[in-house]
């Protein structure tokens, strides 16, 4: 014999809307907060009020907030953000031609201070940076600042190259790494 498929309910049930609320625990407080809280709740919210149907012992549920403080939530937060070693890992360089890589094969760098000098002057002028999250980025992002004038506002170059290019010099721009950093955070030190 065949078995005939059961016609399947395809209604999906809605769920209720619950509202919590939670109040803080402290072992000093000997009123029976949610008791007196349901009494206030069926006081003025009676079955004749327009709100019932969202304001009754069945949509609001009463739970303790059994959390720690707002004071050593902040402190712990605080602490595991700030004080964290940061690993100044350095990513293998990923350029196409590695003897054209800016900064000498340490183009992936992170957390660490660039510097850029024009080569072709008598005093040459640089300038400095910490580029977030990579140096080759930030490079990047100055080089096109320095090639297209509508790019110009994009970064704060070296003002030098613009002016030679100006004049119609090519300026040469050597980029290194003179040393590690860490990228300045609100409210952390600066301990560099």
């Amino acid at each position: 014999t065949e078995s005939t498929p059961s016609p399947q309910n395809t209604r999906t049930k809605r769920r209720r809307a619950i509202i919590w609320f939670n109040p803080p625990f402290s072992e000093n407080v000997t009123t029976k907060i949610g008791k007196e809280f349901f009494k206030i709740l069926e006081k003025h919210f009676p079955k004749r009020h327009k709100f019932h149907k969202i304001l009754n012992r069945n949509n609001v549920k009463l739970s303790y907030s059994c959390t720690p403080n707002i004071g050593s939530m902040i402190k712990s937060h605080n602490r595991k953000t700030l004080d964290r070693t940061e690993e100044t890992q350095t990513l293998p360089c990923n350029c196409r031609n590695k003897e054209q890589c800016p900064l000498d094969g340490q183009c992936r760098a992170k957390a660490v201070v660039y510097q850029a000098t024009i080569s072709d002057t008598t005093d040459p002028p640089s300038h400095t940076g910490i580029p977030e999250p990579e140096a080759k980025k930030r490079v990047s992002k100055h080089k096109n600042s320095m090639k297209h004038r509508e790019h110009e506002q994009d970064t704060e170059p070296p003002k030098k190259p613009r002016e030679m290019k100006d004049q119609g010099r090519i300026p040469v721009l050597k980029w290194k790494i003179p040393q590690p950093a860490r990228p300045h955070q609100n409210g952390r030190p600066n301990r560099d």
